[in-house]
């Protein structure tokens, strides 16, 4: 598979790592969001241009996220089932690419507004995230930083609550 199809995959994925990182405090976040592609940034080809995420209590202290966004003129979706325990969780994107590595994510929490996240494929981590909530509950910026040869896949995306 190649690195730019690797990309995009990952670019789809990390619109779960937006919607999945809290638990304690969650409750803020429970809730649907739409990306706001004016006040978000990276690299065009790898950043969303439309996505809009959901967040609801699976119960037992864990909590679901769907999401779903267009990166270069394709629609994905992801999913996660995850609780803030520092373990792996899958990311299930659709459409699953055929022999694709598996990606997934760690989670862990930093303040109540604040989560950082670690995003793994084929399980080698290719990216942090820092998630933060503005004081006012309304907007949720997700700061990527990509490692190594996925750097590029470093951006800035601002959700607004729906």
């Amino acid at each position: 598979m190649s690195l730019l199809r690797k990309l995009c995959i990952v670019s789809l994925a990390l619109s779960a790592l937006a919607s999945s990182c809290l638990v304690e405090g969650q409750e803020a976040f429970v809730g649907s969001w739409v990306l706001d592609p004016a006040a978000s940034k990276g690299v065009p080809q790898l950043t969303p241009t439309a996505g809009t995420l959901t967040v609801s209590d699976a119960g037992g202290g864990k909590y679901r996220s769907v999401s779903e966004a267009t990166v270069g003129g394709v629609t994905g979706r992801s999913e996660i089932t995850y609780s803030v325990d520092g373990k792996d969780y899958v990311v299930t994107t659709t459409p699953a690419q055929p022999g694709a590595p598996s990606i997934m994510q760690s989670l862990e929490r930093v303040s109540d507004t604040v989560y950082k996240s670690s995003l793994k494929l084929g399980g080698q981590e290719i990216a942090t995230a820092l998630n933060e909530l503005s004081s006012d509950g309304k907007t949720w910026t997700l700061m990527t930083t990509g490692i190594g040869q996925f750097a590029m896949l470093s951006s800035t995306m601002v959700y607004r609550r729906k």
